[in-house]
């Protein structure tokens, strides 16, 4: 195992004649030596791959809240615009005053108190951004709940051989029925994901410049 030798025989004692199967047989001692390493090399990569995903998620998380923290300040109502606008209809009014025919050739105005200043391409930006930082989020969130179900995973167990044979095969039973391997295996994707819809917000904004 693991590119060593093991020899069980010489390891454990033979059993003796119809305890086989017993509650400390060897069969079962075997099993969990092989097991344990098995189950090391596993979580080994695991918490490799879990410890690099949060410390990227986070530091990642950081930087997409700064550019959201400048760019929807462009969301809300600029009522300074709308004013600016409304002086300029009012100012537009005065001089036209008395004149019928340059009041009615007087465009009516385009703001009011509920008028939107933002831009389609603000919108675009801030989509793009809290979606990155969303999914961000989310790979920080299921890295934090990964780690957790392996803790749960390599708790001790006590007991004969054959009882922490059982538990540990129904833990792994486990961990294959939710996918533990393939759930930790697409948070990469998930942030490789987030990355894409930073960069293309980052493409918007620049443009917008």
């Amino acid at each position: 195992t693991g590119g060593k030798s093991y020899n069980y025989e010489e390891k454990y004692p033979e059993d003796p004649p119809g305890q086989e199967l017993g509650e400390d047989a060897r069969v079962f001692k075997v099993y969990n030596d092989l097991a344990d390493e098995y189950d090391r090399d596993m979580i080994r990569g695991f918490r490799d791959t879990l410890d690099s995903l949060l410390i990227f998620a986070s530091l990642f998380s950081a930087v997409i809240t700064t550019f959201v923290v400048q760019t929807a300040q462009a969301l809300p109502t600029d009522q300074s615009v709308i004013t600016n606008h409304l002086l300029v209809d009012i100012a537009a009014l005065l001089r036209a005053n008395g004149n019928a025919t340059i009041l009615s050739g007087l465009p009516p105005s385009k703001f009011g108190p509920d008028t939107s200043t933002y831009k389609t391409t603000d919108i675009w930006i801030n989509g793009l951004f809290f979606a990155s930082l969303s999914l961000s989020l989310a790979t920080a969130l299921l890295s934090v709940l990964a780690k957790q179900w392996i803790r749960a995973y390599t708790a001790v167990i006590s007991g004969p051989a054959k009882e922490i044979a059982l538990i540990r095969h129904l833990r792994f039973r486990g961990l294959e029925k939710w996918k533990m391997n393939e759930i930790i295996g697409a948070l990469p994707l998930v942030l490789h994901a987030s990355l894409g819809l930073f960069f293309a917000g980052l493409f918007v904004f620049v443009r917008t410049l």
